[in-house]
């Protein structure tokens, strides 16, 4: 396949605290009002002014413990972040989508304190809009660093891949959280801090020639 016939794959963040769901606009970058940014490698910041930008690094919110509780939980779990695939360009289609993680560094450094690792808890939603969501440990499924054996990441509706550029060929609704142990050392973790958190999708990709072919 020529060079320019490789899909180009936008990643959305959407804000969990807004009631009013992205579906509809799922395709437009701040199509709606729960729209945050589009997720790139790298660690700047997203520009609210730009929400075309694709600079924005995936932020894991409010991990931290609570001291005024008393007794301190044995782990905490962050804010789940959001996110959806779509297609930014036509002539392509791709399937078979399996999102993991390529570097969870960032999740280990408690283990030099004698604890077990944080963990990345994964929740796909379908087209529905799952606001204020929590994810407590143990509840819901784990990314790892091994590719899933079978595709994970599925179309809005539940087909197996992204046809188009439209709202019905974005990707389900994504939740994900990190849960972390009472006791790992304090710090800024990820791209931009110690250690690595990085995130992989693999696929398989067709041009416009085959991409009748399912669906």
């Amino acid at each position: 396949m020529p060079a320019g016939d490789l899909p180009v794959i936008r990643v959305f963040a959407y804000d969990i605290a807004e009631i009013a769901s992205p579906a509809g606009n799922r395709n437009i970058p701040g199509g709606s009002f729960a729209f945050k940014h589009i997720v790139a490698s790298g660690c700047m910041m997203p520009d609210p002014n730009s929400p075309a930008t694709t600079s924005g690094t995936l932020l894991f919110e409010e991990v931290r413990f609570d001291l005024s509780q008393g007794t301190l939980p044995s782990h905490v779990a962050s804010k789940p972040a959001v996110i959806t695939f779509n297609l930014a360009a036509s002539g392509t289609a791709i399937s078979d989508m399996r999102l993991f993680l390529t570097d969870d560094s960032a999740l280990r450094a408690s283990v030099s304190e004698g604890l077990d690792p944080g963990i990345m808890q994964f929740a796909p939603s379908g087209s529905n809009w799952r606001f204020n969501l929590e994810m407590p440990s143990g509840i819901f499924s784990r990314l790892t660093t091994s590719i899933p054996t079978f595709q994970n990441v599925f179309r809005q509706d539940g087909s197996n891949g992204l046809l188009g550029e439209d709202d019905a060929n974005s990707s389900e609704f994504i939740y994900l959280n990190i849960v972390i142990p009472l006791g790992h050392p304090l710090g800024s973790y990820g791209v931009c801090g110690s250690g690595l958190l990085r995130f992989g999708l693999v696929f398989n990709y067709y041009s416009n020639a085959f991409a009748l072919g399912f669906g």
